[in-house]
């Protein structure tokens, strides 16, 4: 996956195959859940540290990873996490087809005139699982979907799977939490953490 050139280009989606290297190199690992879902996570040899970003009824048995905001914090907490993850390159890899994302966003992102440029093109995708990527110049418009996401969703069938192409770090951004972090390496963990912790 090659930086594009700079200047306006469209959001692209990948076919799944071409970013099964990273995921396995990264020890990600699926599971089906239910007719339509697919579970992702960071297998503990390769991933040192575990955090969880929750509000206190997303949580029921809190985990000592875990972090416990409010509403408001939550949104707040995995868009500055999901930006510092980014890093200029990174996939979205939806938990159930992208219909459902897309059919949850709809109403949050109607005046956002990129991603309505995006959605009018991306009909022949919406029944897929293919990651879409962004670039270093998409990091508004990632942001801005999942914040959408985050107010707008319900349930892990439209929840995201975010991967950075340089580090070793998968997340599970799912509305109204919890939202699950698994980092390779301390380094990793630092560097989003400060979004979420003190």
């Amino acid at each position: 996956m090659q930086p594009a050139p700079t200047g306006i280009r469209p959001l692209e989606f990948l076919p799944e195959q071409e970013i099964a290297g990273l995921l396995a190199e990264l020890g990600v690992t699926e599971t089906p859940e239910g007719d339509s879902c697919v579970r992702m996570k960071m297998e503990e040899t390769g991933c040192d540290i575990q955090d969880c970003l929750c509000t206190s009824g997303s949580c029921e048995d809190p985990e000592p990873s875990c972090n416990v905001l409010d509403e408001d914090g939550l949104v707040e907490a995995t868009c500055e996490a999901a930006r510092r993850i980014h890093q200029g390159q990174a996939v979205l890899i939806p938990a159930g087809k992208w219909r459902s994302v897309f059919d949850a966003v709809a109403f949050s992102m109607a005046t956002n005139e990129a991603w309505q440029e995006f959605d009018a093109s991306a009909t022949t995708m919406l029944n897929t699982r293919d990651p879409l990527l962004f670039e270093s110049g998409d990091e508004q418009i990632m942001v801005a979907l999942i914040r959408a996401l985050m107010q707008d969703g319900e349930g892990v069938e439209q929840s995201l799977f975010l991967v950075p192409t340089g580090s070793p770090i998968l997340m599970h951004i799912q509305p109204a939490g919890p939202v699950r972090l698994w980092f390779g390496n301390q380094v990793s963990a630092d560097e989003v953490s400060g979004a979420y912790k003190d």
